[in-house]
């Protein structure tokens, strides 16, 4: 099953570069760190990776920053290395080294002024992650949830660090579109157990969907899942409560079937 159409996310593009600059501006700003003048061929591998970037030759720019990372741990010069590989990573769209390169990168150098960008790059390949599509990008509902269970995360971490952040306008709108495809997500998972006749786990899923996704836009659907579920699971007592709230909030429209009369 496949849900909206993705959206041209033109802004983020002009982000990243945003972030770029100033990786570079913190490279250059720590040349006269300790470690980084100790590090003199760390640093000539470091620029010999980024010229190859330039060039389009990424197999190579990501030997170079692996070398550094494997023979220099420990350095500034090995976390930004952790970071140059994966917006590389990002950019051929091997979305799963480019989360654990970004994640790499925290991990190494915590309390970054470059955290809002590695937190937000984090976000933008795992919203990425959840599309398919040769010509148009579609979010697929029934893929693996742990991108947008990961999203979810990652946004309430940065929305707590950073709530006036540049980047945030980008993030809630992923962070938005992983609630509905996890809300889709379950409403799919509570079908197929109805379908199959296991009644009391699709009545988890419906009500574990209302509680979790007060927003989602169909709660008409789900009451009206539940109220069926409850019926074929012989529990006519909460059929009829949900009925009743059902017929509160909708009135007399909707597919709902009293429990009573079916």
């Amino acid at each position: 099953m496949r849900h909206a159409t993705r959206p041209s996310p033109a802004a983020r593009p002009a982000l990243a570069v945003l972030g770029l600059a100033l990786l570079g501006l913190a490279l250059l700003g720590g040349c006269a760190d300790t470690s980084l003048e100790l590090q003199d061929p760390a640093r000539i591998l470091y620029f010999e990776a980024e010229a190859l970037e330039n060039q389009g030759l990424h197999s190579d720019a990501i030997a170079k920053l692996q070398n550094i990372t494997a023979q220099y741990p420990g350095t500034r010069l090995a976390a930004f290395a952790f970071l140059k590989l994966a917006d590389i990573y990002a950019l051929q769209e091997s979305w799963a080294d480019a989360e654990a390169h970004y994640r790499q990168y925290l991990a190494a150098n915590p309390g970054s002024h470059l955290t809002s960008y590695t937190l937000f790059r984090l976000l933008d390949v795992n919203d990425r992650n959840t599309y398919t599509g040769l010509f148009f990008k579609e979010r697929e509902v029934d893929r693996g949830t742990s991108p947008n269970k990961k999203i979810i995360l990652d946004y309430k971490r940065f929305l707590l660090l950073y709530p006036n952040s540049v980047y945030l306008p980008q993030i809630e709108h992923i962070y938005l579109d992983a609630r509905a495809t996890l809300a889709s997500h379950e409403l799919q998972v509570g079908d197929f157990y109805y379908k199959r006749g296991q009644y009391n786990a699709a009545v988890g899923r419906y009500w574990y969907l209302l509680r979790t996704y007060p927003e989602y836009p169909y709660p008409e659907a789900v009451l009206s899942r539940l109220i069926r579920a409850y019926r074929r699971n012989q529990q006519p007592e909460q059929a009829q409560e949900m009925f009743s709230i059902y017929r509160t909030l909708f009135g007399e429209r909707g597919n709902a079937v009293d429990p009573v009369e079916n």
